[in-house]
């Protein structure tokens, strides 16, 4: 039997501006996209700030939207929850990094802090890091060292020297911290298995090894001067007058790991945590008896303290589908591969009974710009052959590429990648139409529609800006405005399946 499929379409970082200048989604030639937009109903999301638990005027991203979509509520992310938990003295209170400092002051050791410097609020935000130096000089903790991890790419590309001044600055005003080692977040926040990256950063942390400097502004300048922006800062150590480290990580040392976002916080923290850890050698000084702290849960493998719980989020679209006895298949490249999987379900790793997933390796180029088109055409593909042996009632895609290669800051790749994807959308849509089926084809946040800035510079960050939603059903009237969390009671709606409570989110859907 013929099986109509409803299917969720996310363009991942496909923003609508109206401004084209520097915009690849307004630049692109995409014929697909087009003709659906004019031909079905559709509207905008609001896909940024409050409008999906974040703090006003921040900027989605891809967890956070994922997050929103699947679970057809406001989902209030980690970085709203910690703000709120520091400005109401919760955060202070907080058992685990308490346990933390007493586990140094017993020990007579050092209290690490690791994370990404900048105040980008996506994988994590420099606030947060003070708020713990301010609590261990508070807690009377004497020795604290900052492994930084440079951005660049959810901030601008050279902006570390603001992020190091104000490090600095609190540095002096607490009385307390010093930086002890300086990375690129490409090489301590891999999430791609490129194990050698993170051992890279591994070493200068726990052995002191990579370039050494006196002076954190000169380790920038140098950088620089060889064109290497913050992303790519090769992991480098601050040593004393006397050419020794200023830190290591070390026996009996506490590392609090203030990333709140888990996906690039995994493979690091599992290099610190996890006993049988074969990645690479970590040689002789792994530290032992190292009391780590998550800010949030980062995953099952890390072997850490976690500093925020999950709240658990019951009834996404996952386990609704599966309630009601339907097939849904996730399918995404690797680099969005956990987007569609654990996020969509609300940070659940387990399928639900009905659900199949297919991964397709993204490729294993340098930075996605070398090749726009990723692995759209092989998802794509994949696709087609699970439409027509008519498997599944429910479909949740995900296509990568225009964040992905938006984060270059290039113009020309990023408009060869929305192409990609306009050509495969068609095939996919176009299949689900012949098959009577229903495609909503949405973004999770911005991107590619601002890849460079109206002075010509390039933008790696993602944007504020709405994002489409079209429901290819003719005869339909669409709600305009809405956030994320209303795809999922779209979906529902589509299937006739009844909204459970927890949904708070209303299908677009005018009735």
């Amino acid at each position: 039997m013929s099986k109509a499929p409803v299917a969720l379409i996310i363009l991942d970082g496909f923003g609508l501006r109206d401004e084209v200048k520097g915009n690849a989604v307004a630049q692109a030639k995409k014929p697909n996209f087009d003709r659906y937009w004019n031909k079905y109903p559709h509207a905008t999301l609001r896909a940024s700030g409050e409008a999906v638990g974040l703090p006003d005027g921040q900027m989605g991203n891809s967890e956070v939207g994922h997050l929103n979509i699947g679970a057809g509520r406001i989902v209030y992310q980690s970085l709203t929850r910690v703000n709120i938990a520091i400005r109401e003295g919760e955060f202070d209170r907080n058992e685990t990094f308490l346990g933390a400092m007493n586990h140094v002051k017993k020990h007579g050791t050092s209290l690490h802090l690791f994370g990404l410097l900048s105040d980008g609020g996506v994988h994590s935000h420099i606030d947060h890091m003070f708020a713990l130096l301010r609590l261990a000089a508070k807690e009377g903790v004497k020795k604290v060292y900052i492994h930084a991890f440079l951005d660049g790419r959810d901030v601008g590309q050279k902006t570390a020297k603001k992020y190091i001044e104000q490090t600095l600055e609190k540095i002096k005003e607490y009385g307390v911290g010093e930086i002890a080692t300086i990375s690129g977040r490409y090489y301590s926040m891999d999430r791609d298995k490129r194990w050698d990256r993170v051992k890279k950063s591994y070493d200068a942390m726990v052995y002191g090894e990579g370039p050494k400097y006196k002076d954190p502004f000169e380790l920038v300048d140098d950088s620089y001067a060889n064109g290497i922006y913050d992303e790519f800062v090769i992991p480098s150590v601050m040593v004393k007058e006397n050419g020794e480290p200023v830190a290591t990580i070390q026996d009996n040392d506490a590392v609090i790991f203030y990333n709140f976002r888990p996906d690039r916080a995994i493979q690091i923290s599992n290099a610190f945590t996890n006993e049988d850890f074969r990645e690479f050698d970590r040689g002789p000084k792994a530290p032992k008896n190292l009391y780590f702290v998550c800010l949030t849960h980062f995953s099952e493998t890390v072997k850490g303290y976690v500093a925020f719980q999950p709240t658990n989020l019951d009834n996404t679209i996952g386990e609704v589908l599966s309630q009601n006895g339907l097939k849904q298949l996730r399918i995404a490249e690797t680099e969005k591969y956990p987007h569609v999987t654990f996020f969509m379900s609300g940070g659940r790793e387990e399928k639900f009974p009905g659900e199949e997933r297919i991964l397709i390796n993204s490729p294993k180029v340098a930075t996605y710009d070398l090749k726009p088109e990723m692995s759209a055409y092989e998802v794509a593909d994949a696709l087609v052959k699970e439409i027509e042996a008519d498997k599944f009632d429910a479909i949740i895609l995900n296509f990568a590429n225009p964040d992905m290669v938006g984060h270059s800051g290039k113009l020309e790749p990023t408009i060869k990648a929305v192409e990609a994807v306009d050509e495969c959308l068609g095939r996919v849509v176009d299949l689900i139409l012949e098959k009577g089926g229903v495609a909503i084809i949405t973004a999770d946040h911005g991107n590619a529609d601002e890849v460079v800035t109206l002075d010509g510079k390039p933008m790696t960050t993602h944007t504020t800006n709405p994002v489409p939603v079209i429901v290819t059903k003719e005869g339909l009237e669409l709600r305009d405005g809405g956030i994320l969390g209303d795809l999922a009671p779209t979906m529902l709606d589509l299937l006739g399946i009844k909204q459970p409570k927890e949904m708070t989110g209303q299908s677009i859907i005018k009735h």
